[in-house]
């Protein structure tokens, strides 16, 4: 039998004035919830500790990826070095030697990604503005014609066909194959 000290010490006590003992039992009842803060604390400080023990654990394999980042580039900068002496001694590098100095560099080295174009139109619009070009806004900068007499379309800006500078004048410019076979047939 499990008793608290505290509990069978309080009841012997009641041959003491009833002041007394409620002031005992009042002390009593706040310690218990001391007690009870005390484990909340206890929970708290517990689940720091494991939020702390996750970031080191995060942290050391972050260490351990930069660890081995460290050792890849060691590793192709020794290749380097000696297919750097190799070229001095020789003169000129084996065909072989090249093409693994070349490998691994390819395999060392990741190819960035090509990089994303977004067309972002601020200029306000009106609506009675005519509309030209692929991209259906209205007329600005340099814009080239269509030779084709029959182009649904007509205008375009440089920007949205890839022109950097206007064709040469006796030079024919057509917006899509469909617009050339439709200008050169035959009337």
């Amino acid at each position: 039998m499990d008793t608290d000290v505290r509990y069978t010490f309080l009841d012997t006590l009641d041959h003491l004035p009833s002041e007394l003992i409620r002031g005992l039992w009042t002390l009593q009842g706040l310690e218990l919830r001391e007690d009870q803060q005390r484990n909340f604390v206890d929970q708290e400080a517990v689940k720091e500790a494991q939020h702390l023990e996750r970031l080191l654990r995060q942290h050391r394999e972050w260490l351990e990826f930069q660890k081995q980042e460290m050792r890849e580039m060691a590793a192709v900068r020794a290749r380097y070095e000696a297919y750097e002496g190799t070229v001095e001694s020789r003169g000129k590098p084996s065909r072989a030697l090249r093409e693994n100095a070349t490998a691994a560099a390819a395999a060392a080295e990741p190819k960035p990604p090509t990089p994303l174009k977004i067309k972002i139109n601020l200029r306000p619009s009106q609506p009675e503005e005519p509309r030209y070009c692929v991209c259906r806004d209205v007329s600005y900068g340099a814009m080239i014609a269509c030779d084709n007499k029959r182009c649904p379309t007509e205008w375009f800006h440089y920007g949205c066909v890839g022109l950097l500078h206007a064709p040469k004048p006796n030079k024919k410019w057509y917006c899509c194959d469909k617009c050339r076979r439709q200008a050169t047939k035959k009337k």
